[in-house]
């Protein structure tokens, strides 16, 4: 008999091993499981974050150009200066004066606005001092024949803008202080009879642009840099360790130096992602010249020559985010804290009760997210539904409020649509709606919104626009590129576009009657022959 009870104490025994071993084996499988898919998501999800944060950034700095190179333009062919030039009357530099400090008191991003002639001598000259113009008298303008700036510009031809490196502010040949980032913009100017008489040049305040990516650095525990050519911090968290070129007690300081791996790797592709030990970098390098701008090398020494012109391929800057190691680390081990926890007591429970609330629980967040995507989503299109427009438009208007910015709304009929449908039939309708918004789509900015609101009635949120000219340039883009014929498998259609509008808060002050307004304006454009852009406030 106690034979025998040895033996189903032993039998016991070893059932009880071979239980501990699968559950534990089965326990420790998940675990291991559960813990690389949480890492592997929370690594997904903070490159696509950090993905999205570099494409707004580099959309904003290419707008800013192209606003630069426009008012450059502008007063190159200013009929101020082309009076004066033809004159050659002193009396004709108060008036090119007076626009110069217009201008500079309209845009507050111009550190200098200056006409300097042929011999490199400074004719008109306003400085932005204290947020305020101020003309440069006589006496304080000086001659900038040896500056690289002015050699790289005066050798251009018409209408070709040099486009000087991004660095700082050189004042009677000493880098001024505090610390002044500038990008010089220069063309040459031309008299009524070809003849090349100087240059423009506009310096703008970097500033501008570099605070705007500093503000992105709090977020997520980024570290947003900005590198030029050679690898050297433009932004750098830590103010010291930027513009190791313009000093020479700073030539070994820069991203190159202390990252020599990442600076290679990001070197052999224009942008990306790479993980090392000193954490995720997510780059893109950005070519911000055009077709017609030129630039050169610059010289950090103030009476230096550029060492090269280059092309617009040479011209480049990398913008970097940074997620330290230290960030990725901690995230770890808070994993791997909370996933001891919870098999201790998983382990006291049953195993396989547990994978079925698991999996019960994962079921049930991809239905819910099916169920978000349903209420929100047109099904046919794809764009925001109707209430998801709403939801944004008035999360926009919150925003713009607290902000004092500016929102453009856009109500849009299509016209012809029916005739559409009752020829070709409504799978034709159908598939004419997608493309409709698919074009619509490719008109806007990414932070920009289109919606089906329902039928063959879309519309659109134009978010932190600065002018109303902004509104009516996508309103004219929309109803021209709906004129276009769209081929469809049933054959090609021709529709136009009904396009109204409102601006928050110039219209209107109320999310009620901005929508009122913007779909008033749309009947409007309507009832006066169709296929129209129509601004609230138009007669």
């Amino acid at each position: 008999m106690e034979k025998k009870s040895r033996l189903a104490i032993r039998k016991a025994m070893n059932l009880f091993f071979v239980l501990f071993l699968g559950i534990g084996s089965l326990l420790a499988g998940s675990v291991a499981l559960f813990y690389r898919a949480e890492l592997n998501t929370f690594l997904s999800e903070m490159k696509m974050q950090e993905r999205y944060a570099l494409d707004h950034q580099i959309d904003s700095i290419r707008e800013k150009f192209d606003t630069i190179v426009g008012d450059i333009l502008f007063l190159s062919r200013q009929n101020e200066l082309m009076d004066y030039l033809a004159s050659d009357d002193d009396q004709g530099e108060e008036a090119i004066q007076a626009e110069y400090i217009s201008m500079s008191r309209a845009k507050r991003f111009y550190d200098q606005i200056r006409y300097v002639d042929a011999n490199g001598k400074e004719r008109v000259r306003v400085d932005l001092k204290h947020g305020m113009p101020e003309a440069r008298s006589e006496e304080e303008l000086q001659n900038k024949f040896s500056r690289y700036y002015f050699t790289d510009t005066m050798v251009l031809g018409e209408n070709d803008i040099f486009v000087s490196p991004l660095d700082l502010n050189v004042e009677n040949g000493e880098v001024e202080h505090p610390l002044k980032p500038v990008i010089r913009f220069g063309t040459p100017v031309f008299d009524s009879t070809g003849l090349k008489r100087g240059i423009v040049l506009l310096n703008y305040l970097a500033a501008d642009l570099l605070d705007s990516l500093k503000a992105k650095q709090t977020k997520s525990q980024r570290s947003i840099m900005l590198l030029n050519t050679q690898g050297y911090w433009l932004l750098h968290p830590e103010k010291e360790k930027e513009w190791g070129f313009m000093f020479n007690d700073r030539a070994d300081i820069s991203f190159a130096v202390t990252y020599p791996e990442e600076w290679q790797r990001i070197r052999k592709r224009n942008s990306g992602q790479i993980q090392t030990k000193n954490g995720l970098f997510t780059f893109f390098t950005l070519y911000p010249l055009k077709e017609g701008l030129r630039s050169s090398s610059g010289s950090g020494d103030p009476y230096k020559p550029s060492m090269k012109n280059l092309e617009s391929t040479e011209y480049y800057w990398v913008l970097i985010s940074q997620i330290p190691s230290g960030v990725m680390r901690s995230h770890t081990r808070s994993v791997l804290t909370r996933l001891f926890g919870v098999g201790a007591v998983l382990f006291l429970v049953i195993s396989y009760g547990a994978w079925q609330l698991a999996l019960a629980i994962t079921k049930r967040r991809i239905y819910q997210a099916q169920l978000v995507e349903l209420a929100l989503y047109d099904p046919l299109t794809g764009l925001p539904n109707r209430k998801l427009f709403f939801d944004r438009l008035e999360e926009g208007i919150a925003h713009t409020q607290r902000y004092g910015r500016k929102l453009g709304l856009l109500y849009i009929d299509l016209d012809g649509f029916k005739g559409v449908n009752d020829t070709m039939g409504h799978h034709a309708g159908d598939e004419l709606l997608i493309k409709v918004g698919q074009k619509m789509k490719a008109n806007l900015r990414k932070a920009d919104t289109v919606a089906r609101l329902g039928g063959d009635e879309f519309a659109v949120i134009l978010f932190e626009i600065k002018s109303l000219e902004d509104v009516e340039r996508v309103g004219g883009k929309i109803v021209a590129s709906m004129c276009q014929p769209f081929k469809l498998k049933t054959g090609t259609a021709m529709i136009g576009a009904s396009v109204g509008a409102a601006v928050f808060p110039d219209h209107e002050d109320d999310i009620d009657a901005l929508i009122k307004g913007a779909d008033t304006a749309m009947y409007k454009a309507k009832a006066g022959g169709k296929n129209a852009f129509v601004m609230v406030c138009d007669d």
